[in-house]
């Protein structure tokens, strides 16, 4: 379990360290351009590496269940780190899109493989918790990474952030460098590679297939949010209301404190035996009215507090999803947990680049459109 929950730590540092950096980062590529073509490449750079994770995690799914956990999770990790520094070195803005590229396809591998490795070695109630503490380490890199990068990408060196262009870059090496040891010792840690022994065949029928669907689309749809979140907050935060490259990386913290408290609401046993489909709905309800008066906020305190309540609602969706998934359909996990992982990833990634591009329309707009679907597809009942 510490090495599983380090490393992905390691992805979401690596992925969170970049989000308070990414409009400077893409100003030494793109010079002076208008906002809207900054803007536009903001929601893009991270739809990129989300829709990397959408289409490889069903690869690595079935590789694990096919070929072995661990094999999986040591080849999905280098891929990840080369990406990193490939995005980090790039000479032009084409080989910074192949090498977001390249990390969220390594990335792809690390959450749903951990969760079957764990699901693997574990009694049902261990698995719940494990599974808790292994979304805590995602959320836990995901707070450290905007401080972490603006503090290495300015204040290290007794500059402002962004003032020395060529120290924006100095965050992804630091997180690739950081993974080398880890890839290094894993086999050491995890054990011996070895094939998935086949599960008992599990009826399918409408109602199972039904469920899996559900946990899919709202797996999917909790990710949406959070992906127009980011990218639509993170342009208005900056271009709207004027806050700093450090209030930003604070604004971001502020999100992943809410997810991470959330979830660890969830380590309690009494909770986790409270939460039913009615729960979901109102989370999803909680944030959909959080994000629809986003936009109409007037300072960074007011902002600072939508974003918990979004946060708090999607951060105890996905691990609650995932259990629930094994519990019902307990065949094949790599492939049910990438599955849904790619879910999520896509939902994120359509979130990320629709924000972007409806920002330049009109900067109200990325803020609505979740709204009407969490509301009508997260019901008690579904």
């Amino acid at each position: 379990m510490p090495l599983l929950c380090v490393m992905v730590f390691i992805v979401s540092l690596g992925y969170g360290a970049g989000l308070p950096l990414i409009r400077p980062y893409l100003l030494r590529y793109l010079g002076a351009v208008p906002a809207s073509t900054v803007a536009w490449h903001v929601g893009m750079l991270g739809g990129v590496y989300l829709f990397a994770l959408f289409l490889f995690a069903p690869l690595w799914g079935r590789l694990s269940d096919r070929y072995g956990r661990v094999l999986v999770l040591l080849i999905g990790f280098a891929v990840f780190l080369a990406g990193s520094v490939g995005a980090a070195m790039a000479p032009s803005l084409g080989f910074v899109y192949a090498g977001r590229l390249l990390a969220g396809a390594g990335a792809a591998a690390i959450v749903p493989t951990s969760q079957a490795y764990i699901a693997d070695l574990s009694s049902t109630i261990d698995r719940s918790r494990r599974f808790v503490l292994l979304g805590s380490a995602s959320f836990v890199g995901f707070l450290a990474g905007p401080a972490f990068g603006t503090w290495l990408a300015g204040p290290v060196m007794g500059v402002a952030v962004g003032q020395m262009g060529g120290m924006l870059n100095w965050p992804a090496l630091a997180v690739a460098l950081a993974g080398v040891p880890l890839l290094l010792v894993a086999p050491w840690f995890l054990g011996p590679n070895h094939a998935v022994a086949p599960s008992l065949t599990v009826k399918d029928d409408a109602s199972r297939r039904g469920f899996v669907h559900a946990s899919m689309l709202l797996a999917m749809l909790a990710s949406f949010a959070v992906g127009t979140f980011e990218v639509g907050f993170n342009l208005f935060g900056s271009e709207k209301l004027g806050l700093t490259t450090a209030t930003m990386a604070a604004m971001f913290i502020t999100c992943s404190l809410a997810m991470l408290a959330a979830q660890s609401m969830l380590l309690l046993s009494s909770v986790r035996s409270r939460i039913d489909q009615h729960w979901v709905a109102a989370a999803f309800a909680g944030s959909a009215l959080a994000l629809a008066f986003t936009s109409w906020v007037p300072d960074a305190r007011s902002l600072g507090l939508m974003i918990a309540v979004v946060a708090t609602g999607a951060g105890m969706v996905g691990p609650v999803l995932s259990y629930e998934l094994l519990e019902r359909q307990s065949a094949a996990p790599g492939r049910l947990l990438a599955q849904q992982a790619a879910a999520s990833n896509l939902g994120q990634a359509l979130g990320s680049m629709g924000a972007g591009s409806l920002f330049t329309m009109a900067p109200l707009m990325p803020f609505v459109g979740p709204d009407v679907g969490s509301l009508r597809l997260a019901r008690p009942g579904v």
